[in-house]
């Protein structure tokens, strides 16, 4: 690469839905410096609506429309070809299936700098990844995690030498925030009372998130009957959640939205927010939850308390414990002064953090870290 030439560097992701690892990839061809760098994407099935959203960006993205789950091994070849192709200088990979297989893929076509994403601790990780994964490391420059809580569990899951994992915090686009109307009328819009008392989370619908957890804590505590919930998200476990509400009486209070891009929006509507969790990385939605000023309560998983302080920016509870949850969300909605304290100091923590400008930063300067090693090599 002369002095003039930009650094081609390509996104792999698995796929393009709502989540928060495609919010990264959106995020970063959306700030990484035009004049240094040229961004493109490819994906390993479909675009999704991310992919719609970085495509407006005149950002090149390719779908190859193979199984995202590539149950089929010699899918990795057309993205070995697809990256024999398009010749980048840097891929970096999001996503487990992506970061196994578009790593391995990277490795045949030699592409000069390969870097690896963690953003969970993924704790039912097969031992054939974790195998395959102890092989990519070696081929792989850095390994970067979205917390240290997941370098931590990274490092001791695979037996990687620390020094090859790194941490950029996960980030958020806080511009996400802006709202379309009134608090009253986007309220109408879902069918809450202007005065209602409502909670909100928004995350996949699957097992990891411990929705069930939150049904029970709102059955169980007579200060939360009045509470109604927002569920913001898609996934799997969608019919069994909504059977589980009616079973819990609670249907009438809990409202399903499905995967939105109106988060601003619907944060605006919200009192407080509740990530349940059982396991996780670092989550964005609670993270711009918390950019918009409103009491968090959380489990305390993996990155969560590297932003959630216990009374300080937010209430922390274990994990798969329906009692403590109910308690900590009473303690909110029962005491408005404490909702606020909480919440003013969740803002003022997180907006000078979490901000899509630091994470671009961080990864640049990663870039340009590697840039450096591989021109000396």
């Amino acid at each position: 690469m002369t002095p003039t030439t930009r650094t081609k560097v390509l996104y792999l992701s698995h796929t393009l839905w709502i989540g928060g690892a495609e919010e990264m990839v959106l995020n970063l061809v959306n700030h990484l410096p035009r004049d240094r760098f040229e961004a493109m994407v490819c994906c390993i099935g479909e675009p999704g609506p991310i992919g719609d959203e970085i495509a407006a960006t005149g950002t090149p993205v390719t779908a190859l429309r193979a199984d995202p789950g590539l149950r089929h091994p010699l899918d990795v070849f057309k993205i070995r070809d697809f990256l024999r192709a398009t010749r980048p200088d840097i891929v970096h990979t999001f996503l487990l299936t992506a970061s196994l297989y578009g790593r391995l893929a990277a490795i045949l076509a030699r592409v000069p700098i390969i870097i690896g994403t963690e953003v969970n601790t993924y704790q039912d990780k097969r031992l054939h990844h974790i195998l395959a994964e102890r092989l990519l490391v070696a081929g792989t420059d850095r390994v970067v995690t979205s917390a240290e809580s997941v370098k931590d569990y990274y490092v001791r899951q695979i037996g990687v030498d620390p020094k090859r994992v790194g941490v950029i915090h996960n980030a958020v686009n806080f511009g996400q925030l802006a709202t379309s109307a009134s608090r009253a009328e986007i309220r109408g819009r879902i069918g809450l009372a202007p005065d209602a008392v409502v909670a909100g989370v928004i995350a996949r619908l699957t097992d990891q998130k411990g929705h069930a957890y939150l049904f029970d804590a709102i059955a169980r505590v007579p200060s939360l009957a009045g509470l109604d919930l927002l569920i913001v998200g898609d996934g799997p476990l969608r019919g069994a959640l909504e059977a589980d509400a009616i079973a819990k009486g609670i249907a009438n209070r809990v409202h399903f939205l499905g995967a939105r891009r109106d988060l601003g929006d619907l944060i605006s509507a919200m009192d407080l927010f509740v990530l349940p969790s059982l396991w996780e990385g670092l989550p964005l939605s609670m993270v711009l939850a918390m950019g918009a000023g409103l009491p968090v309560v959380a489990t305390a998983v993996a990155g969560v308390p590297e932003v959630v302080t216990d009374g300080v920016t937010g209430l922390l509870v274990p994990p798969a414990d329906a009692d403590a949850l109910g308690r900590a969300l009473a303690r909110i909605v029962t005491d408005p002064a404490e909702a606020a304290r909480l919440g003013a100091s969740a803002r003022a923590f997180v907006l000078p953090r979490f901000g899509v400008d630091v994470y671009v930063r961080a990864v640049v300067s990663l870039y340009d870290e590697l840039l450096q090693g591989c021109a000396a090599a």
